[in-house]
């Protein structure tokens, strides 16, 4: 038997078991070794079949837009973030917005306003229940990723 023919019986049987991510895993990881990612061939992986754990983290920043295509600038694009991220909570620190017992939820959302020009003139503005943000920032407030991925 030649190596080509193996492998199509072993995909065959693993699909026929159950493991098909075996083929899957491969194909994104020849996907993300590539210098440049490319943004549409992801999405198209990741709509047609789901994405392992120890990748899903990486390709969704990179589909987000969170993170550049180029591997080599994904280190400091994230140091960037994270300095963004500590200079808009001491902004509103300094202010007296938020402080360290706010939730984290109402900070997300300070954070938004300011980022898109939409703080209030007082810290006493009442905040908006049903505001998208405040439920957006309030789901995002669980320990799946650092704090900084989620401000863009």
């Amino acid at each position: 038997m030649t190596e080509d023919s193996q492998r199509n019986f072993r995909s065959v049987y693993y699909e026929k078991v159950g493991f098909r991510g075996v083929e899957e895993k491969k194909s994104l990881e020849i996907l993300l070794k590539d210098d440049r990612l490319d943004t549409e061939k992801l999405c198209t992986f990741s709509q047609r079949f789901p994405l392992p754990s120890m990748y899903r983290a990486l390709v969704w920043k990179v589909l987000l837009g969170i993170l550049p295509p180029h591997h080599e600038s994904h280190a400091k694009v994230m140091m960037y973030r994270k300095e963004q991220y500590l200079d808009v909570l001491h902004a509103l620190k300094v202010v007296r917005f938020v402080s360290d017992a706010t939730p984290q939820a109402e900070v997300y959302l300070r954070m938004y306003q300011l980022e898109s020009g939409k703080l209030p003139r007082s810290p006493s503005f009442p905040l908006v229940s049903g505001h998208f943000c405040l439920t957006l920032s309030s789901t995002l407030d669980r320990p799946i990723l650092p704090a900084f991925d989620y401000i863009m």
